[in-house]
């Protein structure tokens, strides 16, 4: 009985450290991702503007976040044919630095 105690101990071990190790690896994983150096977080005030249908002009924090990317990188990353399956559409996204005072993304 009480090997059995201890393999139970030892199994509750291994699936915690496994648990703490998946969720530290989530974590960084998320903390890493973003758009042209910019944490994705930033962009959450510009979704409004990027999705149909009668989106309005963007807010001001997301013409903070926009002005502060480096505008090529922008224009690529808003071309990636994923992005309408996140909801955003494609012709918004590129008209959103024009809508911010800077260079429209080119066609």
């Amino acid at each position: 009985m009480e090997m059995i105690g201890k393999k139970v101990v030892n199994l509750m071990v291994v699936i915690s450290t496994v648990i703490v190790v998946v969720s530290g690896l989530m974590q960084e994983a998320h903390g890493e991702l973003d758009i042209c150096r910019m944490p994705i977080s930033s962009f959450i005030p510009c979704m409004p503007s990027v999705v149909q249908p009668n989106p309005p002009a963007p807010a001001p924090k997301c013409c903070e976040t926009i002005k502060q990317i480096d505008e090529k990188c922008l224009c690529a990353y808003v071309r990636d044919p994923l992005m309408p399956s996140y909801g955003m559409d494609k012709t918004l996204l590129l008209a959103l630095p024009g809508k911010c005072g800077l260079q429209k993304c080119p066609s």
